[in-house]
């Protein structure tokens, strides 16, 4: 039997008895220590989140805290991170570092090990030294935001897959650790807007305006934890669709006069098909003569197997992204007349406005990171027990809107999507984005599209016809098997006995 792995902080076979020894000391130490009130807040990504893309969920370049830590090709990077917190500390703190920073740290190790999801196999002086090294390297990087340089050669490493590290669900460091790192040194940073400042560079999203008055109200957890309230908040005040301007006004009733037009033609185009179709009155009864023939018991006998499935086809094994179903974009806009319209707010503002035909959506920059970002918010609102799913909601009506690159162009036209990512790579994030809300409640915008979509006279064409012909499909390729079958042996007769009325052959 195979011996089962154990993933170990340190990637090294579990230590039994120092894992004793560490419960013995907490056990012995803990007692009148409170960490109830310290939420759990990174979380170790599960493989059924990651398992579509794993190299999202995991530092490239630099590891934050203890869960990557000590991985071989990010540990290169600790020489830096030692250059950068000697150069954010003064003299006397740098002398005096391992009593004034460590042995308090290590006092504190109750209030650390509460903030991470997963047991931390490591020793309190391990501990203490990687949240010490690492939680100032990330002070000193809020500090000096953008002039990293000086301590981190470019060419070791770009600046944009630091920025991507540091969005990492695994690599977040908690607040409270952060802040206890402050208290430690005296430091005098107004850390909060500092982080929001970054939140506002990096983020996909828009950011709720007011982000003064939430500062002193929530306790934020983390980086990622901060990025992601600040992006779900941000929501229009409710007037704002009631104050349209009478340019829209204008704009939406001439659409409304465009898709009435549209509507009347294709009316008059399928009763014009219907007349001519209506003129072969035998063509019913040859369809029904056709399809009542028995073309599984005819394609068996000729080998064929048409309309059989093989049990497992190639790449079977392998996972399948699933999306919510509802048509991309282009199909939206061909079919159901339906226009895209940026919105100034986030993603609560999110709707479909079925009076005018307009879907409204956030604006969304993307940029080489910005998969990451998103991923990763998504895996941390999807670990949040309390969450409503509405950022995964955002993230299924965009993986199932955009197909192709079409899709893109139509939304960037309309000023919904933005940034440095080209349209192929746009359309790749999005259709690897598996579908996130499976146990969520419905989205309702979604609801409302297809509601709207399937009510459109030549979809419900389609719709029908679609059905009509997906028994009859078999039947049509067998048909065609049969003819060029039959035309092979008729030209094969013709070559050697000569057909020259067939052929236009002068003999």
């Amino acid at each position: 039997m195979k011996e089962i792995e154990l993933d170990s902080i340190l990637n090294i076979n579990f230590s039994k008895k120092r894992w004793v020894d560490q419960i013995s000391k907490n056990f012995n130490e803990e007692v009148g220590i409170d960490v109830s009130h310290v939420p759990v807040c990174v979380f170790n990504v599960p493989k059924s989140i990651s398992r579509f893309k794993p190299e999202a969920y995991v530092p490239q370049a630099i590891a934050l805290g203890p869960y990557h830590h000590f991985e071989t090709h990010l540990y290169q990077m600790e020489r830096y991170k030692v250059a950068v917190v000697k150069a954010f500390l003064n003299p006397n703190q740098v002398h005096s570092f391992e009593p004034l920073v460590i042995d308090k740290l290590k006092r504190a190790e109750p209030l650390l090990r509460a903030c991470y999801h997963k047991y931390l196999d490591l020793n309190g002086d391990m501990l203490a030294w990687i949240f010490a090294i690492d939680g100032l390297f990330l002070l000193d990087l809020f500090k000096h935001y953008g002039e990293m340089e000086q301590f981190i050669p470019k060419k070791l490493m770009k600046y944009e897959t630091l920025y991507r590290d540091m969005m990492v669900l695994e690599n977040q460091i908690p607040m409270v650790i952060l802040n206890e790192i402050q208290k430690i040194i005296n430091g005098d940073l107004e850390l909060l807007p500092m982080m929001i400042g970054y939140c506002e560079v990096h983020s996909p999203l828009k950011l709720t305006r007011d982000l003064n008055s939430n500062i002193g109200d929530t306790n934020y957890l983390h980086l990622l934890d901060l990025m992601y309230h600040l992006i779900v908040d941000n929501e229009l005040p409710r007037k704002y669709y009631q104050q349209e301007s009478c340019h829209e006004q204008r704009a939406n009733y001439m659409h409304e006069i465009t898709r009435k037009h549209h509507v009347i033609t294709n009316m008059e185009d399928i009763k014009e098909i219907g007349q001519k179709l209506g003129k072969f009155k035998k063509f019913g009864n040859m369809v029904s003569v056709i399809v009542s023939i028995p073309w599984e018991k005819i394609s068996d006998l000729l080998g064929l197997n048409i309309g059989k499935k093989l049990d497992k086809e190639d790449g079977d094994d392998l996972p399948r992204v699933t999306e919510i179903d509802i048509p991309s974009a282009s199909s939206l806009s061909k079919y159901a007349y339906i226009n895209f319209k940026a919105s100034d707010g986030g993603i609560r503002d999110t709707k479909f406005v079925a009076s005018k035909a307009v879907l409204y959506l956030p604006v969304i920059t993307l940029e080489t990171y910005s998969e990451v970002v998103l991923r990763n918010l998504v895996a941390y609102e999807i670990a949040i027990a309390s969450s409503t799913m509405e950022l995964a909601h955002y993230v299924d009506l965009m993986s199932g809107i955009i197909d192709t690159e079409e899709d893109v162009m139509l939304l960037k036209s309309k000023g919904i999507i933005k940034g440095s990512m080209t349209n192929k790579e746009i359309v790749d994030l999005f259709n690897g984005m598996n579908k996130w809300n499976e146990h969520a409640r419905g989205n309702r915008t979604v609801k409302k599209l297809n509601e709207y979509y399937n009510k459109q006279l030549a979809i419900k064409a389609w719709k029908f016809i679609k059905k009509r012909m997906r028994g009859s499909r078999k039947v049509l390729t067998v048909v065609f098997a049969l003819l060029a079958c039959l035309l092979m042996i008729v030209y094969s007769f013709c070559e050697v006995y000569g057909c020259p009325k067939l052929f236009n052959k002068v003999s």
